[in-house]
């Protein structure tokens, strides 16, 4: 069965984190403005003869903004996690949680948010084939279904 891909591409989300089982300096806390590059897969077009209609992407937009725009991404599992949430309680930080705040845990973690609901605005008709996170322009990560 063939198919038919496009991508999108959103740029521009500072952010911090840190892999605290890391023995080098990614231990501490840092950042980069990520970008997030995702590919869009159907074998059936839209009447407009698109795989995805990129105006409706505007709620991918804003969970992406409320999620990486200025926060400080911890792994859940982060000896840290208790001063983390009282920095977050008293406004010093913006706290996302999530299963692994690295690059490879953030592409499989926006994957899972992201595929449910692009399959559910198009009714099945298209899914996200490939996913990658780019911290910075030298590193990214990449999550393949």
């Amino acid at each position: 069965m063939a198919t038919f891909k496009s991508t999108k591409h959103f740029y521009g989300f500072p952010c911090t984190h840190r892999q605290w089982k890391a023995e080098s300096h990614c231990r501490f806390v840092h950042g980069y403005s990520r970008s997030f590059h995702f590919e869009f897969e159907c074998s059936e077009l839209t009447k407009e003869m698109w795989v995805m209609d990129f105006g409706d992407l505007k709620d991918v937009k804003a969970w992406l903004d409320d999620m990486f725009d200025h926060t400080f991404l911890a792994s859940q599992d982060d000896p840290f996690m208790e001063e983390f949430k009282k920095l977050d309680e008293a406004g010093v930080v913006q706290l996302r949680i999530l299963p692994n705040a690295g690059m490879e845990g953030t592409a499989q973690y926006v994957y899972e948010k992201m595929s449910e609901l692009i399959k559910k605005k198009t009714d099945g008709r298209v899914w996200i084939s490939r996913l990658e996170v780019k911290e910075n322009e030298k590193n990214s990560a990449v999550y393949i279904p």
